[in-house]
């Protein structure tokens, strides 16, 4: 078996490329490999650090040993990583049939080369297989695994692979639209790779990665992961592009022995991608990483790059203190909905009005895909179960859709699921709100497609409704059951509880708090009894599914733990 060389990329970081060469060195088979080197140039603003750390780095190169050989490309100019990827792969490809690719910024287990040459070898009349990862600091089921996303920071390809990558980001990007792709590309719609790509394509980010999951995508491949990890990422840091407060893979043990066992099935294991989601959620949701993707935090950073060391840390001094805790979530157990709304800032503040107004103008700008509680979000959401039922349902009534959106504010649902019903159907959306929503959506928002009413009584007696959609609203009503039996009594064909907040055989009635990074507001909850509310509704319905809105959020309520979920009903 011949060995694939290896290539490394570098720039101004040389305590991480001597932690990575020296991880690299300690492989078993080192001494038998050749490596590449390519330094990128100094930026056009490099300040003499960057220099000092720039000329470090061609000098750890320059006197490197421990390989079969080794080769320094430097460039005159900066290139930037994309580049220099870019061209150094086309470079070192034109000479062999395979590659090794390792960034700057990574630790390898003495076992990776091993692995990684094993699988080139194994697989490389295999096209499906696009590339070998060597990173998984998400996934332990005691097997290795493949999945559509390729690795990035430590990895292998063949000639014939990357021949298949594509510099034309928006190429990549109309060819997902064209071939129906793009709700892969999202991992089901859950992920933020198109948005990724866009600016990409727009340059308003430098990545060659992205391009190259798209190509992964569009050529249905997939790539071999190790069942235990063979790199750690080293990489965040305040001098790395990816940097944030959460370093979510600083506790990985790298494999301590060769990972041999490459005889498995090419298929994607559906199971690795739910785990990718599952931490990366984790990852997004917790305090570090909100605190780190805050305006305010990106301006503090901002301002204090540019101040003198000795003025920083006297300005420390004299305004460090203890932040004050943030109370949000579900509070107490009330006895009935006066006692609570006592204490509440209610739904229909004129502040949380403005700000529900203003984030769904930029939706319907274009300058935002949908909101959601005045959130803006900058790509598509969607839930499978429910898209399939509105997709149904066209089916049903000759590409008709009727909806009665009871409590959608502005028409969140609406927008976050228009663009994905199609454009030659014909669609009659009727938000039901309270007033000043009515009479602002009536003046501002409606149009021939979506339409606003103070009842449900207003829109059934117009028309005839084939999906009610109650998401997130039930909570929200003084007596939910008594409204639900008035709403099932309109015989609605289908009837969908989306996004609710249940107890298992329990009810609680609480003050709920809102996050202050949203809007400012308290006001009564209830968390509802998921069997009694089930109950109910089976007097008249039949169930046909379950929705999970959240992939399995939990609330925790003292001794108990409530849970997001939703359901479809049918009318029997």
């Amino acid at each position: 078996m011949s060995l694939a060389p290896i290539v490394i990329f570098c720039y101004n970081r040389p305590a991480h490329l001597t932690k990575t060469l020296n991880a690299l060195k300690n492989n078993l088979l080192a001494k038998a490999s050749n490596v590449f080197i390519f330094c990128d140039g100094a930026k056009e603003n490099a300040t003499p650090a960057d220099l000092k750390n720039i000329n470090e780095v061609a000098e750890i190169c320059n006197n490197l040993t421990g390989f079969a050989s080794v080769e320094v490309i430097k460039a005159a100019a900066n290139k930037g990583l994309q580049n220099s990827v870019i061209g150094g792969l086309n470079y070192v490809l034109e000479k062999f049939e395979k590659v090794i690719v390792v960034e700057d910024d990574v630790v390898t287990s003495p076992y990776f080369l091993q692995f990684t040459n094993g699988a080139l070898e194994k697989y490389k009349d295999n096209t499906k297989v696009l590339s070998i990862g060597s990173w998984n600091y998400y996934y332990n089921k005691g097997f290795n695994f493949f999945n559509h996303m390729p690795d990035t920071i430590a990895w292998g390809t063949w000639r014939n692979r990357w021949k298949l990558f594509e510099r034309d980001g928006k190429l990549l990007y109309d060819q997902l639209v064209e071939r129906n792709l793009m709700h892969k590309f999202n991992l089901g719609g859950r992920y933020n790779f198109e948005n990724m790509l866009k600016l990409q394509y727009e340059g308003q980010i430098s990545s060659w990665a992205i391009r190259w999951t798209a190509v992964a995508v569009l050529n249905d491949t997939l790539s071999l992961y190790p069942k235990v990890s063979l790199s750690q990422h080293i990489g965040f840091d305040a001098n790395a592009t990816n940097s944030f407060e959460n370093d979510y893979n600083k506790n990985i043990e790298l494999a301590q022995s060769n990972i041999s066992d490459l005889d498995i099935e090419v298929k994607e294991d559906p199971a690795s991608i739910e785990a990718f989601l599952y931490i990366e959620n984790e990852i997004k949701n917790s305090p570090s990483y909100l605190k780190k993707e805050s305006p305010l935090h990106k301006l503090k950073a901002n301002i204090a790059k540019h101040l003198p060391y000795t003025l920083k840390q006297a300005l420390k001094k004299i305004i460090r203190k203890e932040p004050e805790k943030e109370l949000s979530g579900w509070f107490g157990n009330y006895k009935n909905w006066e006692a609570v709304k006592k204490e509440c800032i209610g739904y229909d503040n004129d502040t949380i009005f403005e700000k529900v107004k203003q984030a769904t103008f930029k939706v319907k700008k274009g300058e935002a895909a949908f909101e959601r509680d005045s959130v803006t979000f900058d790509k598509i959401e969607f839930d499978e179960k429910l898209l399939s039922l509105f997709t149904t349902i066209l089916k049903e009534n000759n590409n008709s859709l009727t909806v009665l959106d009871f409590g959608g504010a502005l028409g969140s649902v609406y927008f976050q699921y228009r663009q994905l019903l199609g454009k030659n159907v014909s669609i009659n959306w009727n938000v039901v709100e309270q007033g000043h929503f009515v009479d602002f959506g009536k003046k501002e928002m409606q149009d021939n497609e979506l339409h606003f009413y103070h009842s449900p009584q207003e829109v059934v007696n117009k028309t005839k409704i084939d999906v009610l959609l109650l998401s997130s609203v039930l909570s929200y009503l003084e007596e939910p059951y008594k409204m639900l039996n008035a709403l099932m009594a309109l015989s609605i064909k289908y009837i969908v509880i989306d996004r609710n907040l249940f107890l298992s055989n329990e009810e609680r009635l609480t003050k709920q708090i809102v996050p202050k990074t949203i809007y400012e507001a308290s006001y009564p909850c209830w968390i509802l009894n998921e069997e009694k509310v089930t109950e109910t509704l089976l007097s008249k319905y039949e169930l046909v599914d379950t929705l999970d809105p959240y992939n399995g959020l939990e609330v925790v309520l003292g001794d108990k733990k409530a849970y997001f979920k939703g359901h479809i009903f049918k009318l029997k």
